[in-house]
């Protein structure tokens, strides 16, 4: 629901504050500041909370979350200055952090034959997230005169939500047999980095996510570029809608495909070919008009995505030890949030050099994943049923 506001009000509010006179390359810094400032935070404490719900409870690092998550959308609401909107920005960071908690509470519920299709469920509800959250978010701008009033409390009710749905129909999952004594997480680390293909498959991880951050933190920015291909006169309701069509393909793929496909093939092989088809599709976006041809590059990039990260997740999981279900998926938010939290930082400086110069990074960071899939990666072994 932010993402249509925070990249271009966030641009308004730095030209007001730094002046007319600020240089480009000082503007394109603070918006990736903005942009990475969430990523950060979400770096710092996700290992922390993957590793307190491996000796707490899920359930009680995802109530907590919820709370914060529901201050920092009221702190947006109001924030009108750099200060306050980096302030929001850090406390939605910590607080989506929960991120890998709820992975490993599906990896707690599921047999690991069925992981991969699972976990694409979740995916898909992030995809539906893409649907209706940058439409919602673009309308009720509308609606209030670009104020995001309107926008941080609705997003605030919605956390309320998440939090009377988590105290009242989720229960426990952790078994009592896999809680551990005490949160450690560089122990955690080294264990994961210790294990056969989970180090390797921990840097693909990363690298994914670094690629697409330049997509990520650059889109509605070059939708709304005058000097570049689009020409729309309203661009984050445009660009909500490509957004939107991301989630439509991300739900279909996640919640239907990635199950059949993984079912029968494999994560790994699925894994492959998915890249396959997200590189060229990524490299495509910023040359490609909308709606034709762009559509078909839109509809190739959500297919990649949305067949990679579940069936990567997957095997993450499988090749993890089952006591540091919660750690291990500490350990990859982190490594995500790091490459968002780095990805603004140079994706726009470099659109402010050329619009097209983010994407192409983030093709060439994208070819180590797909090229370790396909030379170093290996099937996992079966594993038994939980």
């Amino acid at each position: 629901m932010f993402i249509p506001d925070l990249q271009l009000r966030g641009e308004q509010i730095i030209r007001a504050e730094l002046g007319a006179s600020a240089p480009v390359w000082l503007i394109g810094t603070w918006v990736g500041i903005f942009l990475g400032a969430y990523s950060v935070a979400q770096l710092l404490t996700a290992p922390l909370l993957g590793r307190l719900s491996d000796t707490r409870g899920r359930r009680i690092v995802l109530l907590i979350s919820c709370l914060l998550s529901i201050g920092s959308y009221v702190v947006y609401a109001h924030a009108d200055t750099i200060f306050w909107i980096l302030v929001s920005r850090i406390l939605s960071g910590i607080a989506a952090a929960n991120l890998g908690v709820a992975f490993a509470y599906v990896a707690d519920t599921t047999a690991p034959e069925d992981r991969a299709k699972s976990l694409g469920l979740l995916g898909a509800a992030f995809g539906l997230g893409f649907i209706l959250g940058p439409v919602i978010g673009a309308q009720l701008l509308r609606v209030s005169d670009d104020s995001p009033i309107l926008l941080g409390y609705v997003t605030a009710g919605l956390c309320l939500v998440n939090f009377l749905f988590i105290l009242f129909c989720v229960p426990e999952s952790l078994k009592p047999e896999r809680v551990v004594e005490k949160p450690k997480m560089i122990e955690d680390l080294k264990v994961a980095l210790r294990t056969p293909q989970l180090g390797m498959m921990l840097a693909m991880f990363f690298a994914i996510n670094l690629g697409f951050t330049n997509l990520e933190t650059t889109y509605f920015r070059l939708i709304a570029d005058p000097n570049w291909i689009f020409k729309f006169e309203d661009p984050k309701g445009q660009g909500a809608l490509v957004l939107a069509m991301v989630g439509v393909v991300g739900v279909l793929v996640q919640g239907v495909l990635v199950g059949i496909l993984t079912k029968r093939f494999g994560e790994h092989k699925v894994l492959k070919y998915s890249y396959l088809l997200f590189i060229p599709s990524f490299l495509l976006v910023p040359f490609t008009p909308l709606w034709f041809p762009g559509v078909l590059v839109i509809i190739g990039l959500g297919l990649g995505n949305g067949l990679a990260q579940p069936s990567l997740n997957s095997l993450i999981s499988r090749n993890a030890p089952l006591t540091m279900q919660g750690g291990i998926f500490g350990i990859t938010q982190a490594l995500g949030a790091l490459a968002r939290a780095i990805g603004p930082m140079v994706s726009n400086p470099l659109f402010n050099w050329k619009p097209w110069a983010p994407y192409a990074l983030g093709t060439i960071i994208a070819l180590f994943p797909a090229i370790a899939a396909w030379t170093a990666l290996r099937a996992p072994e079966p594993e038994p049923s939980t």
